[in-house]
Parts: C-alpha cells; structure tokens; sequence
C-alpha cells in the first residue's frame, strides 16, 4: 500500500503542475462565467441556467482532462522507457497501475472541486440562497469521470494514446446515452436491436444514472436510494476495469 501511494503522490505531482490542467481549468472558469450573461437573456431563469451551464461546462472540461491525461499516463512511461527505472525498484505492475490511477483521481478531484466550489458560489451570490444540490451533482460527475478515467487506462494498457482517448469519449458518451437506447428499441420490433441494446446497457456503465442536472434546476426528485445503488455499481465497473488493466499490463513485455 505505501508503494502505491508513492507512485500516487508522484503522479499527482507531475498532473498538477502540468499546464494543461491550468489551460482546461481556466476555460472551465471561464464557461462558468458566461453563464451569467446567458442568465442575463434567460427572461427570469438566471438560476436555472448558471446552475445547468455551469454543470455542463464542468461535466465536459473534466472529460477532457480524464481522457488525455489518463490515456498518457501510462504510455508516456512505456515511450520514455522510466517504466525499467520504476520496476528496478520493488513497485510491481499492479502497483504502478493503481497508484497511477489514485494520483491522477487526486488532480481529478481538486480541479473538479476548484470548479464546482466556483459555481456553487456563484449560484449562490445570484440566487441569494445555497444550493447543497450542487455540491452533490459535482460528486457524481466525479464518479462518472472516475469511471471513465479507469477505462481509458485499460485502453492505453492496449493502443495508443490517442486511440485510448478516442475510446475513452466515446464510453462517455455511451453512458450517458445507454438508457436512451434501452429505452428506444423497446419501441421497435426488431428482437436484433434489442438484444445489441441490451448489450450496450450492461456493457457500457451507465453513468446517466447518477446524472442529477434535472433535479438540480428544479426539473424532477432525486432517488437517493436508487442512486447509491448504481454509485455502487459504478464503483465496481471502475475497480473491474482497473483490475483488467492490470493483467493486460502484467502480460506486456518492454
């Protein structure tokens, strides 16, 4: 355990400091402002979208940083050939993998809570009254990306960095639409669509289960019952794919 949170710590080091994080972070602060001049034009919905905006904003530059910074992590130390100097001590691969994995969920974590602390603040000064609801839809969103983060890495165990990112959007975007298209093909006939439906439902993690944007901007109730299940469920996708990860990884030679 101490060893994987050296190689953590070391990770969170390197992410942090780096300036794409700085770079993503002010974009993000930036949409979250505008927002304000969307309320602006919103005929008396000002709260409802700097709360809706704002989430978004947060919900897609933390995409970006799970994606592209997840997908090098562990390329960049193969290319580099730092992986013999890491394995010449006694850190195994398992090891490497989730101490990588945990370090960069720490960057992940301060720059989703520098943003999310923006916008609850902001929410707050318009709408004169705190709104806890939004300090909880950030700690999901951090949970889907979390979730997405572990993918991306089990695909950068397989291809490139890129091609890791690639994949990794797109189970993004999977998760957010796998209900949809449960959904959908029950209103076919095609007994085919169904069953590929079906297999994306189960395959996919579906993160908008944990989505609570709606219920946030005051557009539907929370089942908080409901939700712990599948924030359970998400918890385990992400352990299982890291455990994945860290057998394909075990079997690569350098």
């Amino acid at each position: 355990m101490k060893r994987v949170l050296a190689v953590g710590v070391n990770t969170f080091r390197e992410t942090i400091r780096d300036r794409i994080l700085g770079v993503i972070i002010l974009f993000a602060l930036a949409m979250i402002v505008a927002s304000l001049w969307l309320a602006s034009i919103s005929l008396g919905q000002e709260n409802r979208m700097i709360k809706d905006f704002g989430l978004v904003a947060i919900s897609l530059f933390g995409l970006i940083v799970a994606v592209f910074v997840a997908a090098s992590l562990v390329r960049k130390e193969v290319e580099k050939r730092t992986v013999f100097i890491i394995f010449s001590k006694p850190v195994s691969r398992a090891e490497f993998i989730w101490g990588k994995f945990l370090g960069l969920a720490a960057t992940m974590f301060t720059v989703l809570a520098g943003m999310t602390v923006f916008l609850f603040v902001l929410a707050w000064i318009v709408a004169r009254s705190p709104s806890g609801s939004l300090l909880v839809a950030g700690l999901l969103i951090y949970l889907e990306l979390l979730v997405v983060m572990a993918m991306t890495m089990l695909f950068s165990t397989m291809t490139s960095a890129i091609l890791a990112s690639v994949w990794g959007i797109c189970v993004y975007a999977a998760g957010q639409l796998s209900h949809n298209v449960l959904s959908l093909s029950k209103l076919g006939h095609s007994g085919v669509a169904h069953a590929m439906s079906l297999a994306v439902f189960y395959l996919v993690p579906n993160l908008s289960a944990v989505d609570i944007r709606a219920a946030v901007v005051g557009e539907g109730a929370v089942s908080w019952t409901s939700l712990a299940a599948w924030c359970v469920y998400l918890l385990a996708y992400l352990v299982i794919a890291l455990v994945i990860a860290t057998l394909i990884f075990r079997r690569k030679e350098f």
